[in-house]
């Protein structure tokens, strides 16, 4: 989007951002105030502790109720937003939250308010000190939580978007999800936000409400006024203020000629990614919580290629059983079919807390106990996770994916543990399938490395390219001032690339990718060309993939591997893609969608 990290600064009547929601939107700014509200500070006398507490606990009654409303209201919502508002209400009820203020209150001799705010900022910087992207936005419900609460506390109205003109498009801070969910029943053309990333909730109900979104433009509410007209450019991350008369009939084209593409990709969505020279790919999708798996496969996804379990373990008071994660791998992988799922195992730790385990802080836990670390060394609840997986084997195809594997011995390691559990299992009289492919996502440096070795032990890769350019570039995306030198076409990543698939086709294992990498049609002829059997993304990226695919040759995919593989500078490299696809695809996919400047994240 732009080549330095800060440079999401207006430029004349541009201001640039993170574009969540493709598409376009033409229409009349609608401010959403949600300013900050001062907040009193002041210490109790011991009789008062009680009446503090308990004017507390009113307000998550009242929260709670107010978010209940919310569901009653949206019964046809759809799926998405009752999870997000789900998540919502148990927060309200998490003991690190409501405990916390407690303890505050009456240790502290302080106000309610006072103690609420503190301790959400104290949570919140948890969820700061996430690697994962996904869950690192998840601090934005902790804010949406604590707003609610706090207005309830001090009697503050709720803002929302009932009165709002259907000709309008929400400019706001950020969105909370009961914002977003009064957009079904609003007509809005699409939104803007100061904050914001590709994976944070609102981009997630932009993506689900199909609007134009533009996330993470720094300061759009200190420069739109209610009235002013706005186009949202959510393909390439732009919101130009009162366009010019040309700009604005340039737009309307690009808009109309965007719908009847859309419309034409859907009809298609459910034939085959198969290249004109017959080089057939699977495309799959991903999914956080198993309702979804319809969702992605009535997207054209052929199968699940990545479950992410984490949403099974957050925001619970005690840990998932065996029969109840077992339910949920069932439910998915007897939607799927024949090509059936991958399912990840448990990426949690350290850094991404779990009420009933009571981790302890660490020092880095980006790279600490995490994900298949924290599985080993708590192999308790590693077991109970693969006894569950191993049993929903026995309805259909399903694949069980380790992440953040750096070496072979944790490989072996995770071997011997689903060889005892299948021996309990067969010992009880449960039914296994015979053969339950066991696979690794490779999104280390160090397994890349050694990804000819590692291919020898295992029946898949799937590469996780988030943490892979992140890992080896050295950079962290939520850091505004590196984020200009996240490039996935960097050329120790695209070498990388390369030797992890050449040595799983040595192997004669499958590889798949999983990253946004993988949904992002500016990459897809590199991806063709690399050799890899599956791409698994979100289900709005499918039809355009699939579409993508369907209108290049294989063979000229891998020619343009080759020529940038002699190439040794990022930018030299994105232009020479964009330049030689744009040939190749002669005009059916818009230009802006390989213009190197939008991949470049911010």
């Amino acid at each position: 989007m732009s080549n330095q990290g800060s440079d999401v600064k207006t430029s004349g009547s541009v201001l640039k951002g993170i574009g969540v929601s493709p598409g376009y939107a033409i229409g009349r700014a609608h401010l959403l105030d949600r300013r900050r509200m001062k907040v009193p500070k002041y210490h109790v006398g011991p009789t008062e502790i009680a009446n503090e507490i308990k004017r507390f606990e009113d307000a998550l009654d009242e929260s709670e109720a107010q978010i209940k409303e919310i569901k009653d209201k949206l019964q046809n919502a759809g799926e998405e937003h009752f999870f997000i508002l789900d998540a919502h209400q148990l927060m309200i009820r998490d003991e690190m939250l409501v405990d916390g203020v407690r303890n505050m209150i009456t240790e502290q001799e302080i106000n309610a308010e006072w103690a609420l705010k503190k301790n959400i900022k104290s949570i919140r910087q948890l969820f700061e000190n996430i690697d994962d992207e996904y869950f690192r936005e998840r601090r934005a419900d902790v804010d949406f939580v604590g707003d609610r609460i706090l207005r309830n506390l001090m009697g503050s109205a709720h803002p929302n978007l009932s009165q709002v003109h259907g000709d309008s498009i929400i400019v706001a801070h950020d969105l909370s999800p009961a914002d977003t969910a009064f957009l079904l029943r609003t007509p809005v053309l699409g939104f803007a936000t100061d904050v914001g990333g590709k994976t944070s909730h609102t981009a997630i109900m932009a993506r689900s409400l199909e609007l134009p979104a533009v996330v993470g433009t720094d300061h759009i509410t200190e420069v739109v006024g209610d009235g002013d007209m706005l186009i949202i450019d959510g393909s390439a991350g732009r919101v130009l203020i009162n366009p010019s008369e040309d700009e604005l009939r340039r737009y309307q084209r690009l808009q109309m000629a965007y719908s009847a593409r859309r419309a034409q990709l859907a009809m298609r969505k459910d034939e085959p990614a198969c290249t004109l020279d017959g080089r057939r790919l699977r495309i799959a999708g991903n999914i956080e919580l198993h309702e979804e798996c319809g969702m992605v496969l009535d997207s054209g996804a052929e199968s699940v290629g990545l479950y992410r379990t984490e949403y099974l373990y957050m925001n619970r008071e005690t840990l998932p059983d065996e029969d109840e994660q077992y339910e949920h791998y069932r439910h998915v992988v007897e939607l799927c079919g024949a090509e059936g799922a991958t399912i990840r195992t448990l990426d949690l730790g350290g850094d991404k807390f779990i009420t009933p385990l009571k981790l302890g802080r660490e020092l880095n836990p980006v790279m600490g106990l995490r994900a298949i670390r924290f599985c080993l060394r708590e192999p308790g609840i590693f077991k109970v996770q693969l006894r569950a997986l191993l049993r929903a084997s026995a309805y259909g195809n399903l694949r069980i994916m380790v992440p953040l594997i750096s070496g072979l011995s944790e490989v072996r390691a995770v071997k011997a543990l689903v060889a005892v559990c299948r021996e309990e299992l067969a010992a009880e009289g449960r039914a296994v399938a015979e053969r339950v492919p066991l696979g690794i996502m490779v999104e280390l440096p160090s397994a890349a490395v050694i990804a000819d070795i590692l291919a020898r032990e295992v029946d898949f890769f799937a590469i996780g390219t988030n943490d892979l350019i992140q890992y080896t570039l050295a950079i962290d995306r939520a850091n505004e001032h590196v984020t200009y030198l996240y490039r996935p076409l960097h050329p120790a990543l695209l070498r990388m690339l390369k030797f992890i698939v050449d040595s799983a086709r040595d192997a004669g294992i499958r590889v798949s990718m999983c990253g946004e990498m993988a949904g992002d049609a500016f990459y897809t002829a590199i991806l063709v060309g690399l050799g890899l059997d599956e791409l698994s993304m979100n289900a709005v990226s499918i039809p355009l993939i699939k579409h993508v695919i369907r209108s290049i040759r294989a063979d000229d995919c891998r020619t343009l591997l080759a020529e940038v593989l002699t190439m040794g500078d990022a930018p030299e490299i994105e232009r020479h893609v964009a330049d030689r696809v744009k040939h190749l695809l002669q005009g059916q996919i818009p230009i802006e969608v390989f213009d190197p400047e939008h991949h470049v994240q911010t």
